[in-house]
C-alpha cells in the first residue's frame, strides 16, 4: 500500500528529529509503527486464512525472522563494536543481552534507559513479541470461530482499564507504561482490529462518514496534534492514562483516510515515489538513526545553519541505505522459500494495493 509507505516513511522522520533535538513528538512515530503493524500483519493473515483456511506459523515466523533478524543483528554487532572502541566501561551488557533477545522494552521498562546505541530496541522488542503471540491467537479464534473484531474490541478496552490502574491505583513508573508490552498492546490490536473491519465490510456507516471528506482527515490529523500538544502540556498523567487509547485510535481512523484518500489531494503525496521509497528504507532508518544522530550534528555544527538538518539527514540515509542493500535485500529474497502464496502472489512486504473496503470517493 503505497500511502502506508508515507505514512511510515513520516512517523519515523519524527522519531529522527525528535532524537536530533528538534521538537518533535517522537513517541507518536512509535505509536504510529505499532498501529501500522498490527494493520499490515493482520491483512496479511487474513488474506492467507481466506486463500487456504489456514496459516502457516511456521512459514510465517520464518518470514518474519528474515525481515528482522539480518538487518537487526547486523546493527547490533556494529554498534555493540563502536561502543567497544569508544567507551568500553560504559556498556551495560544485561541490556545488550536483553536487546539481542527481543526483551529490551521489559529491562528499560523496569530499570530505565541507559541511552546506549541499543536504546530504542524496544520498540522492536515490543513488536516481536506481538508477531510471536498475534498469530497463533489469531489462528486459535478463526478455528474456534470466535468473533475477531469482538475479541479485539474486548482486548483494547481491558488494556486501557489496565493501564488506567497501573497510573492511578498503582502509581507505576512512567517507562513502565510507555514501553512494556502489556501497556502498549492497544495500540497494535488497534491496527489489527481496523484491518479485520475493514476485511469484513464491517462499521460500513462510521468508515463512511470518517473518510466521507476530505476534510475529515485533515480534522484527524489537528485532532492528533491537539493530543500531542495536551500531551506536552501535561506530561505522562495524560499521556499514560489517556494519550495512548486516544492516538492509537486517532492513528487508526486516519490511516483508514488515507486508503480511501491514496489519489486525492490530501493523500496522494504520501504516494510520491520519494516518500514512499523513505517509507521502504524506514526499518534501516529506524536502526540506524540512533548511532548517526549524534555523529551527523557534529559534522554539521560547523556549516550554517541552514544545511545542518538536510546534513544530518544525508548522513543517517548513507546508514540506512548501506543497511538495505547489504543485509536486508539479501534477505528478503530468500522469503520466498517459506511462503505459502503461490509464485506469482506478492510477498509479505510487497503487497502493492490489497485492496480494502474503503473505496476511492
Amino acid at each position: 500500500m503505497p500511502a502506508l509507505d508515507g505514512i511510515r516513511a513520516v512517523a519515523v522522520f519524527i522519531v529522527i528529529f525528535n532524537h536530533a533535538g528538534l521538537p518533535c513528538p517522537g513517541g507518536l512515530g512509535v505509536l504510529v509503527f505499532f498501529v501500522l503493524s498490527g494493520f499490515l500483519i493482520t491483512w496479511l493473515l487474513l488474506k492467507e486464512f481466506d486463500r487456504y483456511s489456514h496459516v502457516s506459523l511456521k512459514h510465517f515466523y520464518m518470514r518474519r525472522s528474515l525481515r528482522i533478524f539480518p538487518a537487526f543483528y547486523a546493527y547490533a554487532a556494529f554498534a555493540i563494536s563502536i561502543e567497544l572502541l569508544l567507551k568500553k566501561t560504559h556498556i551495560v551488557w544485561t541490556q545488550v543481552l536483553c536487546s539481542l533477545f527481543y526483551v529490551n522494552n521489559y529491562y528499560q521498562a523496569l530499570y530505565g534507559d541507559p541511552n546506549a546505541m541499543l536504546a530504542h530496541t524496544w520498540s522492536l522488542a515490543v513488536e516481536e513479541q506481538f508477531y510471536l503471540l498475534w498469530p497463533a491467537t489469531f489462528l486459535f479464534l478463526q478455528r474456534k470461530g470466535f468473533d475477531l473484531a469482538k475479541s479485539l474490541a474486548g482486548a483494547i478496552a481491558f488494556v486501557w482499564t489496565y493501564r488506567l490502574v497501573l497510573v492511578f491505583v498503582v502509581h507505576a513508573q512512567h517507562r513502565y507504561i510507555y514501553q512494556a508490552f502489556d501497556t502498549r498492546a492497544d495500540s497494535l490490536m488497534s491496527g489489527c482490529l481496523l484491518a479485520i473491519l475493514l476485511h469484513q465490510g464491517r462499521c460500513v456507516r462510521l468508515f463512511d462518514w470518517i473518510c466521507r471528506r476530505q476534510t475529515r482527515a485533515i480534522a484527524v490529523l489537528s485532532a492528533i496534534v491537539i493530543s500531542v500538544v495536551i500531551q506536552f502540556r501535561f506530561g505522562p498523567i495524560y499521556g499514560d492514562s489517556l494519550g495512548l487509547a486516544i492516538n492509537s485510535v486517532l492513528v487508526a481512523a486516519f490511516i483508514a483516510q488515507m486508503i480511501a484518500w491514496r489519489d486525492a489531494a490530501v493523500g496522494h503525496w504520501l504516494n510520491w515515489r520519494w516518500i514512499s521509497y523513505l517509507g521502504v528504507l524506514s526499518y534501516s532508518l529506524y536502526l540506524y538513526q540512533q548511532i548517526a544522530v549524534h555523529p551527523a550534528q557534529r559534522i554539521a555544527a560547523k556549516l550554517p545553519g541552514i544545511v545542518r538538518l538536510p546534513t544530518m539527514v544525508v548522513v543517517i540515509l548513507f546508514f540506512a541505505l548501506a543497511s538495505y542493500y547489504v543485509v536486508e535485500r539479501p534477505a528478503l529474497h530468500l522469503k520466498a522459500r517459506f511462503s505459502d502464496l503461490p509464485p506469482h502472489e506478492p510477498e509479505a512486504d510487497e503487497i502493492s494495493d490489497p485492496e480494502p473496503g474503503l473505496q476511492n470517493p
